[in-house]
């Protein structure tokens, strides 16, 4: 029936087509890789019965694999990305646009706006980028790519409209067929998809005639999905902590280090680092089938004094790529550039100093679990496909081991020679499910905000060296040596020519917005999912780091809406930040900065001994400002940022 709905429509459109406008063509579109952009991308006229993207035409002349595996994953999502990349073909050149130019909201020549009239946001215009793309065996001529400004996350399962007005394209005259059917003249779907627009472009105060083009589609919500998937997971499997002692009687200054075993459900196909498969079987309500167990190793620290009457208050620290469990222990400073840490003296002995006890476990896919993987191991470059279902395994694992943590009662017979004080009462060590914090590092730092997101226990988050975007990061990080010209050789395109609006890394945050640190970041304090609150976060950055560069930590901290304090290091981040009005350094300390909460990133230099990445680890500075943020969160229930100080410095 698809010639029938085409036929009806060209039937209208005559022979007089403009010399120079936009392709619009409703029907040739999405099942063709010849003809993928002669219709505006993305468009919920592409979205199958099920809500799925119809990518059958995507363009991949050379059957590239990564992309295969990238849209197989893609075909599993729900909408469309609340970081969209949309693209738009014209029948001739256009002005030329770089991508670092920002295009403010309601700009004269395009417009992002929210036209759905259930969202609390509609009428809200958002801020652009665009770039002309050169042609590729992927981009046809004059194809246009426009983006959300980095850090803009717009909000789940909302429709939203992107239109092209005349200033845009100077000369050029409406599509035809978007002409008609806004004229009331076309396919019912496409009428139906459409009917919102006029009124929100009345609202705007935009003229019908000043469109060339607009396209209409509706986000998906990946992070409710996620957390839809684990609280199913939660619900059926209840692991246990095993094993549970002091190992060899050691001790530490200031805390008590105790290891143990909790056995957990993997839901993974396949055998770790998957280089094949690693995908989920899902059920008919898309969650997850399990596929085995796993024992995994953990560590809990608690500080040499009184347990409070509540029980202690808990930080779950997740560790980095590469890292162990071990590293909430023994990842203190680094001395030399030779980068070998103080044992002892990890985020465990820092949050001690402070009265707080500490609890970490294995993460997917780390040298415990896998022996001898890479710190980017659980990336897997021999299958991209696997990324997204690796990071929500660990996400799953590490709320089921708050679950197991907040059952745990440790007998002070197990501490016994630890020097730590036995409770009041003769009570058992236990953790206090009121004052809940999480933080990690680097692999971490996104944990940490996928947890964060879908966690709703946790009222403080100390995400470091934790940056996301991976379209934009892949291009542009140091961690990967080569990756920009391993991907142009993958891809069969001028690697100098990428941006991260190009289709093939379009085909990524398609795949992997479900594994996406920024839509995760904007849910912790943003839009809370439902059953949520907004959290308190501390968002330490440094400059020149290996793994993310400052427009990915740009990004992040306007996704998450901090405020910035302490000194400027770099002037971007101001830029990217005075888009939601959020410019200005707060002056310190900062409480409750944000709505009643405190939500802060603060810029460092690194110390010139190891990279500025590990920076949780190497300013004593990030150890005082966060480790008071905990204590004064378990304190005040708000959170107070200081200025720098030392590490035994008091906390205000």
């Amino acid at each position: 029936m698809r010639w029938l709905f085409a036929l009806g429509f060209l039937a209208s459109c005559g022979d007089d087509a403009p010399s120079k406008t936009a392709y619009f063509d409703v029907e040739a579109a999405a099942y063709d890789a010849e003809t993928f952009f002669d219709m505006p991308f993305p468009s919920d006229l592409r979205l199958g019965a099920n809500g799925a993207p119809i990518l059958d035409g995507f363009p991949n002349p050379r059957k590239v694999p990564i992309l295969n595996a990238l849209l197989a994953v893609a075909a599993e999502r729900r909408g469309w990305p609340m970081m969209p990349i949309v693209y738009v073909r014209f029948t001739a050149p256009v002005p030329e646009h770089a991508v670092a130019e920002v295009i403010p909201p309601m700009d004269e020549r395009v417009v992002l706006v929210d036209i759905d009239a259930d969202s609390p946001e509609v009428g809200t215009s958002y801020p652009l980028v665009a770039a002309t793309l050169p042609v590729d065996p992927y981009v046809p001529s004059d194809l246009v790519a426009f983006a959300p400004r980095p850090g803009i996350v717009l909000r789940g399962d909302t429709t939203y409209a992107l239109v092209v007005r005349s200033a845009f394209a100077p000369g050029f005259e409406p599509a035809p067929q978007y002409a008609r059917l806004i004229s009331g003249k076309g396919p019912a779907a496409a009428l139906e998809l459409y009917g919102p627009l006029q009124a929100a472009l009345d609202a705007l105060e935009i003229p019908g005639d000043d469109v060339l083009v607009a396209t209409v589609f509706t986000t998906g919500d990946e992070v409710a999905r996620s957390k839809k998937r684990s609280d199913a997971v939660l619900a059926m499997h209840h692991p246990t902590i095993d094993n549970l002692a002091v190992f060899g009687g050691a001790t530490h200054d200031g805390f008590c280090e105790l290891r143990g075993t909790i056995t957990m459900p993997q839901f993974q196909k396949g055998t770790q680092p998957f280089d094949s498969e690693g995908r989920f079987v899902l059920d008919a309500n898309n969650l997850p089938q399990k596929q085995g167990d796993l024992t995994i190793p953990l560590r809990i620290t608690l500080p040499k004094s009184a347990m409070p009457a509540a029980g202690w208050p808990l930080y779950q620290f997740f560790h980095g790529s590469g890292g162990v469990s071990s590293g909430l222990v023994d990842l203190g400073h680094s001395p030399t550039p030779a980068d070998i840490p103080e044992l002892g003296k990890g985020p465990g002995y820092v949050v001690a100093l402070h009265g707080i006890a500490a609890a970490s476990s294995a993460l997917p896919v780390n040298p415990e679990r896998f022996p001898g993987a890479s710190d980017y191991a659980y990336l897997n470059i021999n299958n991209l496909s696997a990324f997204p279902y690796t990071f929500q395994q660990g996400a799953f694992e590490q709320r089921m081991f708050l679950d197991a943590l907040l059952a745990l009662q440790i007998p002070q017979s197990t501490v016994a020679g630890c020097g730590v004080p036995a409770p009041d009462g003769g009570a058992n060590h236990h953790f206090n499910p009121g004052k809940l914090m999480a933080g990690g590092q680097s692999m971490g730092g996104m944990y940490t905000n996928m947890i964060g997101a879908t966690e709703p226990r946790y009222g403080a988050l100390v995400p470091t060296g934790a940056g996301g975007y991976w379209n934009l990061m892949i291009l542009e990080t140091a961690t990967i040596p080569g990756a920009r010209s391993l991907l142009g050789t993958a891809l069969g395109v001028d690697d100098s020519q990428l941006v991260f609006l190009h289709p093939g890394l379009d085909a990524m945050a398609l795949g992997w917005e479900i594994a996406e640190p920024l839509v995760y970041m904007a849910r912790i304090a943003r839009r809370p999912l439902p059953g949520a609150t907004a959290r308190h976060v501390y968002e330490p950055v440094g400059k020149d780091d290996v793994y993310f560069p400052i427009d990915v930590y740009d990004a992040a901290a306007l996704a998450y809406g901090n405020q910035q304090a302490g000194p400027e290091i770099w002037p971007s981040m101001q830029q990217a930040l005075a888009v939601d009005n959020l410019a200005g350094l707060a002056t310190y300390p900062v409480k409750a900065n944000r709505a009643g909460k405190t939500r802060v990133v603060v810029q460092y230099m690194g110390d010139g001994i190891i990279d500025s990445h590990y920076l949780y680890r190497q300013s004593v500075e990030v150890k005082h400002q966060y480790g008071c943020f905990l204590e004064s969160y378990v304190r005040d229930g708000i959170p107070t940022v200081p200025a720098p100080g030392g590490l035994m410095d008091p906390c205000p």
